[in-house]
């Protein structure tokens, strides 16, 4: 049986925009809502973060703080590497 969760790493599924939040999930809602808040507040969502490091003690969500928690957990050159392959691979699996 397969996994029927949305790959949306937020661990707040109380959240009424978490694509996992059970009233979400049941109506095969994605991100949408949650990206929508976020831009209207000048934020960036916690899933952004949490692909570069540990957000457990962050709290400035803002994209001024996106800048700075980038700054502080920079990425290594085989990140970097594996990050390009990956999105060369979604290319060409994608290209019409």
């Amino acid at each position: 049986m397969s996994d029927s969760r949305h790959f949306c790493s937020c661990d707040d599924v109380s959240c009424p925009l978490n694509p996992n939040n059970p009233n979400n999930l049941a109506k095969g809602l994605g991100c949408d809502g949650c990206i929508r808040k976020n831009l209207s507040l000048g934020e960036v969502p916690s899933c952004i973060f949490k692909a570069l490091g540990d957000i457990e003690r962050w709290d400035d969500f803002s994209v001024e703080g996106f800048a700075r928690f980038v700054a502080e957990h920079p990425r290594g050159a085989d990140e970097r590497e594996r990050c390009r392959m990956a999105a060369a691979a979604f290319e060409e699996g994608h290209a019409t």
